[in-house]
Order: structure tokens, then C-alpha cells, then sequence
């Protein structure tokens, strides 16, 4: 009885230790750097039977349903974790689209879209891999992404992955990742157009999937003279033997694979966050996009509204080309609207480019670079980060419609804009759509309290000289 009581009184410490030590871990109360997340995502407890959640597919893990303990946060990006690999690399997706571009002015391949060029460095472009150059250290946390990028005549097909990319570290995911997850009854959908990877097979077609709002799978993807713009949603892998450093994997407390805290001791500038960091200004709400000669570039979370939640909505102006002259939309952003915006000496001019973007020139970024405008106060420029996902608010249940700085056609007066956050089409300079704002702030801005999400921005102050 003694030898009984003393066995079972060490199994109760030991695996009641591993309870209570595994229930912190999954609750974020442990945050050291010896939690491997591989590790703790295949724990027993994690893996679905049925329904919702992790599911074991032969010697893979995958999920599958509408999960929500599988964020994580990198690079001030939030993502999903897709699954894991027979080797134990972990598969992510950015939990939203990150902006909007047409797939290709050349076919449905992807080794030749914009897109691929649009993630990816390609040796010899200097403009290629914009997404792939804000990620944190890469190649000390990711691998390369092995794509299947078949083809099928139906997006139901099982892919037999005949054609594969493994050397680059950011892509898409395929159709067939969006069925198994569960399509439209899955966290893949997030009730906006996105590009996948698969193309439409068939001679002379050039056509790709891509996932509509209701969660379906479309393939449209171009008209006479014109290609589509969707959402763009990157996919990394992570490396199999990356600890965490903190998280929960829940939207309010992901998982992290990097120390992201500030020291609460120091004081740090608005221009050391990462894009993608949310602070106040002005009364609005804003987000990183990107830096320029140390000053931050940053674009409204809302679009301007009035006082009854109604947008403002201006027409773009007498020309296509955005400018700051009389009459124009960009007038009355560095006139009217920056008179509404308290501690206006934060802001600095910076550059907004306002060139074509058409199929004419193949959609390049080139093109798009050809005329600039220097101003505090413009307009999303296409290949923007974060341009799309513009919440309605509680008081407005209409359609929102935004202009860009970019043209379609100058004689024509067509000019971009954005549908719902999630689809680009061009309309006459004289329409009257809504206005969401990207601004330029000092680099002498240092940040207070919040946290740099969407619920806790960062507070901003001045330097003091």
C-alpha cells in the first residue's frame, strides 16, 4: 500500500505538473524562449476528433473549420497557422489581404505574374519582393514555401502537384488548401476576393482562381483590355524548430516567435515600429505602410466621415493625375481636412506616386513611379501595403468606394479606386467617392502608451528639442 500510495502520489505531481504547466503555455502564461511550437501545437489535447481544429492528415497536420487558436504574430503582421509538414515545418497565411493587385498582364503563370514579383526577389529586379523585404530576418525564421502551382479545368480536383516552386520563401496558397480547410466554412474566408495560386487549365486560357466575399471560388479574372484586381494574402513556413516567446495562439494573445515588448525603461520613435503598428493622430486612427528618409508613411484605418458616420466623398478633381492644385482632391486634404488635424507640425511632406497603372503598360510599379507628388497628405498609391478592409461602422450600412493616386487613363480621365477594400476598378475623375487619407510623420515623433494594435494604438508626442 505504501509503494502504491508513493507511485500514485508521483504520477499525480509529475503529469499534474504537465497539466497545469501545458494549460499556461496554451493560455500564454508561460512565455519563455524552451516552448517549442511545434511541439505544443501536436500536443494530444490540441488535435480535433471531429469538427473544428487540428486534424491529423497521414503524417501532416492541417487546419480545418472556422479555428481560432491558431494566430500568430511576425513581422507586425498577424497570421494563421495553415498546418504543419511531414517535416515539421509550419505552413502560415496572413490572417488578412495586404493589398490589391492584378495577377499578370501576361497569362496565368505564375513564374511571370505580378504577383510572384510582387512577394519574391527576383535576381537582376530592384523592384521586386516588396512584401518579402519587410518580413523580420527571414531567413532565420522561414524556409522556402513549396507551391503547387498545377493547373485544373476544376477547383474541386485533387492537384497531382506535378509543377512545383521551392525556392522562394513567399507565396499563395492553392485551391486545394482553401477546399481541405474547409472553403467558405473556414478561417481562409475571409469575406474578401483573393487570389490563389492555381491557374485554369486549357489551352490558350489564362485565367486563376480566386476566392469571392460569399466564400466561393471564382474564376474570372479578366476582361476584354482589362485584368482584375484581388486581394493579395502571403504564405510563408516557418522553420520546425522555433521556439515561442510568448502567446496563446487567440487573436487577442497569438503566439510570437520574436520579442516584440519595448522596453517600458526606453523611449522609442515612431520610425523604429514595424509596419503594419497602429497609432492615434489627429483624432483618426492610422497604420504603418512604410518609411522614408526616416519619416513614417502611414494610412487611415477608416476612410474621413461626418458627423453622422456617413463618408465624405469628393470628386477627384478636373484631371486624372492627382496634384495638390486648385480644385483638386489633394487640395483639400493639405487645405481643408488638414486644418481638422490637431499638432499639425508632426507631419512632413513625403512622396506620393501618381503615375498610370494600366494594362497598357503591363501594370508595373515602373510606371506607377514615373510622376510623383510631394505632399503631407495624399492618396493610397496602388501596391500599397494595407489598402483594403475598410470597416463599414455600426451607422452606415452603404457601399464604400475610395480613390487612389493612380490613373488609368489620362485622356479619359479614368482614375482608380477601391470597392469594399477589395476590389480595384477605374471610374471618370468627376465621380464622387470617398477619401482615406495617407499621411507622412516626422521622424523626431516619439510614441507613449498602447500596445500598436488595432484596439491599443500607440499614443504620439513630440520630441522635445
Amino acid at each position: 500500500m505504501i509503494v502504491s500510495a508513493i507511485f500514485l502520489g508521483t504520477c499525480l505531481i509529475v503529469y499534474g505538473g504537465r497539466l497545469i504547466y501545458y494549460y499556461n503555455v496554451s493560455n500564454g502564461k508561460v512565455a519563455n524562449k524552451t516552448t517549442n511550437l511545434n511541439t505544443l501545437l501536436t500536443e494530444t489535447n490540441n488535435i480535433a476528433i471531429e469538427g473544428d481544429g487540428l486534424i491529423v492528415d497521414g503524417r501532416r497536420y492541417i487546419y480545418r473549420g472556422t479555428v481560432k487558436n491558431n494566430y500568430l504574430m511576425y513581422s507586425g503582421i498577424m497570421w494563421r497557422i495553415m498546418g504543419i509538414d511531414e517535416e515539421g515545418n509550419i505552413k502560415l497565411i496572413t490572417e488578412e489581404t495586404i493589398t490589391l493587385l492584378p495577377w499578370s498582364a501576361r497569362g496565368s503563370d505564375y513564374e511571370n505574374s505580378i504577383v510572384r514579383r510582387y512577394l519574391n526577389p527576383i535576381e537582376g529586379d530592384e523592384n521586386s519582393g516588396f512584401f518579402y523585404n519587410l518580413l523580420e530576418n527571414p531567413e532565420t525564421y522561414l524556409i522556402p514555401t513549396k507551391m503547387c502551382v498545377d493547373k485544373t479545368l476544376t477547383p474541386t480536383e485533387i492537384l497531382a502537384c506535378q509543377v512545383i516552386v521551392d525556392n522562394e520563401y513567399v507565396g499563395l496558397m492553392n485551391i486545394n488548401e482553401y477546399v481541405f480547410a474547409g472553403g467558405q466554412d473556414s478561417y481562409l474566408n475571409t469575406g474578401t476576393r483573393q487570389w490563389t495560386l492555381t491557374g485554369v487549365a486549357g489551352e490558350g486560357v489564362s485565367k486563376v482562381y480566386y476566392i469571392y466575399p460569399e466564400g466561393g471560388i471564382g474564376d474570372t479574372s479578366e476582361s476584354a483590355g482589362e485584368k482584375y484586381s484581388y486581394g493579395i494574402r502571403p504564405v510563408i513556413t516557418l522553420k520546425a524548430n522555433l521556439d515561442i516567446t510568448q502567446g496563446s495562439g487567440s487573436y487577442d494573445n497569438p503566439y510570437r516567435i520574436t520579442d516584440d515588448a519595448l522596453d517600458e525603461s526606453k523611449q522609442y520613435l515612431l520610425n523604429e515600429l514595424k509596419p503594419g503598428t497602429y497609432f492615434e493622430y489627429g483624432g483618426y486612427s492610422w497604420r504603418i505602410i512604410g518609411f522614408e528618409d526616416g519619416n513614417t508613411k502611414a494610412i487611415m484605418t477608416d476612410v474621413i466621415r461626418n458627423e453622422n458616420g456617413e463618408p465624405v466623398t469628393s470628386k477627384f478633381g478636373s484631371a486624372a493625375a492627382f496634384s495638390v492644385s486648385k480644385g483638386s482632391i489633394g487640395e483639400y486634404l493639405n487645405t481643408t481636412f488638414l486644418k481638422t488635424l490637431e499638432n499639425q507640425e508632426f507631419l512632413a511632406k513625403g512622396t506620393f506616386y501618381t503615375g498610370q497603372f494600366s494594362y497598357s503598360g503591363s501594370y508595373t510599379y515602373e510606371k506607377i513611379m514615373a510622376t510623383k507628388v510631394s505632399a503631407k497628405i495624399g492618396l493610397p498609391q496602388i501596391y500599397d501595403l494595407f489598402t483594403t478592409n475598410v470597416p463599414s461602422g455600426d451607422e452606415y450600412e452603404g457601399e464604400i468606394v475610395y480613390w487612389t493616386s493612380n490613373f488609368k487613363d489620362k485622356n479619359e480621365k479614368l482614375v482608380w479606386a477601391i470597392r469594399e477594400g477589395d476590389w480595384l476598378f477605374g471610374n471618370f475623375s468627376s465621380t464622387k467617392y470617398a477619401i482615406r487619407p495617407v499621411i507622412y510623420i516626422k521622424s523626431n515623433i516619439l510614441i507613449g502608451q498602447g500596445s500598436g494594435t488595432i484596439e491599443y494604438p500607440y499614443e504620439i508626442f513630440e520630441v522635445a528639442e
